[in-house]
């Protein structure tokens, strides 16, 4: 008796467009997604505007990217995943980066641009555009997700420039995210 509702269960859902849990948007799902690229976008501009521009091509050693360019892989990195595994389109510009890595208020012009493309994106997109599955890295994962992936990895590639502070005498930004 148990095992034949069973069945019927699983035959029921395998009718269904996608897997159970996915035919809405986790509840508060868009404004913790929101809340976190914009806490991401504060952090980076923070620390251009906390970093002298005499150091903005400092790099602790020479097999890293300097502090630009790492701001600049936050940046040009979170509009690539949005544009390709989000949106299946090839990634907007956010500047001339040949300026915008050597001058602070060119950096953060083009983070501000990079952040407000993936804002309105999540921001605009309907719920079951964000629920549709996207092959990334080799896991299918609802597009919403890309975006916690994005902010992942900002966090990650962010906390790597505390110690770009730490090597030049200065404190780094306060964390804000509380």
């Amino acid at each position: 008796m148990a095992r034949d509702r069973l069945v019927l269960v699983v035959m029921a859902a395998a009718l269904l467009p996608g897997p159970m849990w996915a035919q809405s948007l986790p509840a508060g799902t868009r404004d913790m997604l929101v809340q976190s690229l914009e806490g991401d976008r504060a952090l980076a501009l923070s620390m251009i505007d906390s970093m002298p521009a005499r150091l903005l091509r400092f790099r602790p050693t020479t097999d890293v990217r300097d502090f630009a360019q790492q701001i600049d892989h936050v940046a040009s990195n979170a509009v690539f995943l949005v544009s390709r595994f989000v949106l299946d389109a090839p990634p907007p510009g956010i500047g001339d980066s040949t300026a915008y890595l050597n001058d602070k208020d060119a950096l953060a012009a083009a983070v501000t641009t990079a952040f407000e493309f993936c804002l309105n994106e999540v921001r605009g997109l309907p719920d079951h555009r964000l629920l549709q599955p996207t092959r990334i890295f080799g896991n299918d994962v609802p597009r919403w997700r890309v975006f916690m992936m994005v902010h992942s990895h900002d966090v990650w590639t962010m906390g790597q420039l505390v110690d770009y502070f730490r090597l030049n005498g200065m404190p780094p930004p306060a964390f804000g995210a509380f």
